[in-house]
């Protein structure tokens, strides 16, 4: 058995142990030959009697996969190797390395009696609907087949990771043959545990993980009905965010929504959704010359009435309106922030489109308009400007200077920064900077904690 303090490869130094299940160890290690030496996460398969061979495949499978993916919030694969039987303590080992994302995972977070609203609750369900739409738009698509809480980090950087991709497929093998029936109960749909997966799968695994966050029950200790976990009792909801979630556990995958991008779409049609208004019947002519005085004589203090509640509620009303709008704008401009993030990862420069980012915001939408900008390959900044007397937004993306490890190893990141105007008014805001290895909002604005982007 491996223990803390060795020294694997003469590299990885094991200083955590972070899991341990059935031959399987997950470390914390500090890498010796980065430099500065750095963290990394080091997962270690025994090879003994009682590992089933395809244990073995969805570990090899785990690393090809992650050796081939390109994306901010998916942990970075570093290297793969085996120990002999000497090294691993009297059994071979396989290891995976991979990068280590500090913060904790939201399983952790619901264990330390964690409670998270529905505004947190959408701004996961984003987060992660946009890892799925880069995995399920690879060819072939890459199904994570096990979302679930503990398999999403909230990093320091108060951005959410998807890891553990131990259980991984691409959709080529995955449908029409039988595969091994992986996933965890609650949150895996019917048909994975009939030995099928396909995009909708990982829809379904994020329904139930939102389920869990908003009621502080796993879905596996909730009722059913019909195969539907029953929630709606559980917690109060947005009507349509409600159906939303609903839609996203269908048991049925063809009622599920077709892609993860349609179910981002939805989601954000969620958010601007405005009740219609009500519609009264007007009198008939016979009732108005009948009931003409009648009307007279009580339609004044009916006005005097109106005109009081008008000056109670009018103020309330444009107030929460107003609140509607900005948090509009702020989800829209953490989106073309984290939309921006992905496309240097992909093309290693950044948008000048706001099209071209992918993340379902028009260049005009309700009061805002919306604008990117890009800075010399160097910075991106994304602008939400009102047309009436509401707050603006800026967000600024900015290129990480990479430390001398990461530059051997090629990886370049970024880093984003969102701010709101002090003061209402239709007003392009100045640029955040990158300042001392962190970017700063401009004078007159405010930075937005991460998890209050979306209220």
């Amino acid at each position: 058995m491996l223990q803390a303090e060795k020294i694997l490869q003469g590299r990885y130094h094991l200083t955590q142990q972070l899991g341990q299940n059935a031959g399987r160890q997950t470390w914390l290690a500090e890498d010796l030959e980065a430099e500065p030496s750095e963290s990394v996460i080091v997962k270690l398969l025994a090879f003994s009697p009682q590992m089933q061979w395809e244990e073995l495949k969805l570990f090899e499978r785990e690393a090809q996969v992650l050796k081939n993916l390109n994306h901010p919030r998916i942990p970075t694969y570093q290297d793969y190797f085996s120990l002999g039987e000497q090294a691993g303590g009297g059994l071979p080992w396989f290891g995976l390395v991979q990068d280590y994302i500090p913060g904790n995972s939201l399983r952790q977070l619901l264990d330390q009696g964690k409670k998270f609203t529905p505004e947190q609750v959408r701004y996961v369900a984003t987060d992660i609907l946009e890892i799925l739409i880069y995995l399920h738009e690879l060819s072939p698509p890459v199904l994570h087949r096990d979302i679930k809480p503990s398999n999403i980090i909230l990093g320091e950087d108060r951005q959410f990771y998807l890891v553990d991709f131990g259980a991984v497929q691409d959709r080529a093998k995955a449908e029409g043959v039988t595969f091994t029936v992986v996933g965890t109960s609650g949150y895996a749909p019917p048909e994975q545990l009939w030995g099928r997966a396909v995009p909708s799968s990982d829809l379904y695994a994020l329904g139930a993980t939102l389920i869990h966050l908003l009621t502080g029950t796993p879905p596996s200790e909730l009722p059913q009905h019909q195969m539907r976990i029953q929630f709606t009792d559980k917690v109060r909801l947005n009507p349509h965010f409600s159906s939303w979630i609903e839609k996203l556990i269908e048991p049925a995958p063809e009622k599920r929504f077709t892609t993860a991008r349609e179910a981002l779409e939805a989601l954000q049609q969620v958010e601007n959704f405005k009740s219609s208004n009500s519609e009264t019947e007007a009198p008939s002519k016979g009732n108005s010359v009948r009931y003409g005085r009648l009307v007279l004589l009580t339609v004044l203090p009916l006005f005097t009435f109106m005109a009081l509640i008008a000056a109670i509620a009018l103020p309330s009303f444009f107030a929460k309106r107003a609140k509607i709008e900005n948090s509009e704008a702020k989800q829209s401009v953490g989106a073309m922030n984290r939309g921006q993030q992905a496309y240097f990862i992909e093309k290693n420069d950044f948008s000048d489109s706001v099209e071209k980012l992918g993340v379902g915001v028009e260049n005009k939408k309700g009061n805002y308009e919306y604008a990117t900008r890009m800075v010399a390959s160097k910075a991106a900044f994304n602008y939400a400007i009102p047309h009436r007397n509401n707050k603006s937004y800026v967000g600024g993306v900015f290129i990480v200077p990479a430390k001398s490890s990461d530059a051997v190893k090629g990886k370049m990141k970024t880093i984003a920064i969102l701010c709101e105007s002090n003061a209402v008014g239709a007003t392009k805001l100045p640029e955040p900077i990158y300042n001392n290895g962190k970017p700063a909002c401009p004078a007159g604005t405010l930075e937005i904690p991460k998890e209050q982007i979306g209220r």
